[in-house]
């Protein structure tokens, strides 16, 4: 048992989540559809689930559901866990004020992107009740006590999706922490680019990042991200960058499907000139790097290294192509995964009438591959 727990998120960390509930960190996941209290905050702080994942703080092993903390922290990057572990807290008190907290109050979306799940897609979720049978996800079906939160010391709220650009409670929300002194990080996969939006995203003056969700360029994220038109994407891309500059960055997820295909899109993707942060998958694990076989991993590391000597244009972007470079060193090949993908390919393909032998000839070899 440890003197001191592993985390404070359970002290001083919230995520809310129409769709999944209440935990203490948003990056917390216990099997596929992760490990929440499902039901209201109001009843959330006073619950058994609570009080037990303060006593698990002090166990050892932490790695079933801390994974994506302890990659970073394996890679030498800051986490979430370091982030709250830098806070003071008063362990023997209930009434520690939140610090960081992650609101989705609905899963409303218009993407179906391939790596995203039901609880995070309204549309991804209509898709797996019609081809897999599945049951409607889990909703908290009344929010209204996230009003209630004090966040006097809160220091970064995130808000998430779906897609928060097309969810009027969103806007509800932004009218309702708009006067309050904290860092406000929206998530958005660019599509809506309407000046409604962007007034609603402006009241958030300095103390707002953006954080546009894009996977690739051109038919590799349109693929990806089933309902995104790269085209309108870009010019959208161009439009946030001029309104908001240096307050946007990129978050990529880094999948078997656009880390297999690098070398197409990203020129493009870099001239965009936006700071980009990378992702691996880690849920759905069919989608995880590991799926791919080495040859083409490595075959994208020498790309990527010769593009540094001959192409890069600055610090950052060579920044960014290290940083990929270090995910395909460090998710190699796992046959169990490349069998998940090949199922999975199948089975989307099916649903969606696609093909993604028609993306890449890459594809194709890796599907057949024993």
């Amino acid at each position: 048992m440890r003197t001191k727990p592993y985390c404070n998120a359970p002290w001083i960390g919230l995520s809310y989540e129409s769709s999944v509930g209440c935990k203490p960190c948003c990056e917390y996941i216990r099997g596929e559809s992760g490990s929440a209290f499902r039901g209201r905050y109001t009843d959330y702080i006073k619950s058994d689930y609570l009080k037990d994942f303060k006593k698990m703080m002090y166990e050892d092993d932490m790695s079933e559901g801390c994974k994506i903390c302890i990659d970073n922290e394996r890679n030498n990057d800051d986490s979430t866990r370091l982030q709250m572990l830098r806070h003071k807290v008063n362990y023997k008190s209930n009434d520690n004020k939140l610090v960081k907290f992650d609101f989705r109050p609905g899963n409303k979306c218009n993407l179906m992107c391939r790596m995203c799940h039901s609880e995070a897609s309204s549309m991804r979720e209509e898709e797996e009740i019609k081809f897999n049978n599945a049951k409607p996800v889990f909703r908290v079906e009344d929010m209204s006590d996230a009003y209630d939160i004090d966040l006097s010391k809160c220091e970064e709220l995130m808000i998430l999706g779906g897609e928060p650009s097309i969810d009027l409670e969103v806007r509800k929300w932004i009218d309702h922490i708009k006067d309050f002194n904290t860092h406000v990080i929206i998530t958005t996969n660019g599509t809506n680019a309407s000046d409604k939006w962007f007034e609603s995203l402006k009241k958030l003056k300095s103390r707002l990042s953006i954080w546009l969700s894009i996977d690739a360029t051109g038919d590799i994220n349109d693929f990806q991200r089933k309902g995104s038109d790269w085209k309108q994407l870009k010019s959208n891309i161009i439009k946030y960058k001029k309104e908001f500059g240096n307050k946007i960055s990129i978050q990529l997820t880094a999948s078997a499907i656009n880390f297999t295909t690098l070398d197409v899109w990203w020129n493009e993707f870099m001239k965009l000139d936006i700071p980009t942060y990378y992702h691996a998958v880690i849920y759905p694990k069919e989608y995880s790097l590991k799926a791919i076989p080495d040859k083409y991993k490595d075959a994208q590391i020498q790309w990527l290294e010769d593009w540094i000597s001959k192409e890069s244009k600055n610090d950052r972007q060579k920044t960014e192509a290290k940083g990929a470079i270090e995910l395909l060193k460090t998710n190699r090949y796992d046959k169990k995964y490349n069998e998940s993908f090949k199922r999975e390919v199948k089975k989307m393909d099916g649903w969606r009438n696609e093909n993604i032998n028609d993306l890449d000839y890459r594809f194709e070899e890796i599907l057949n591959a024993n």
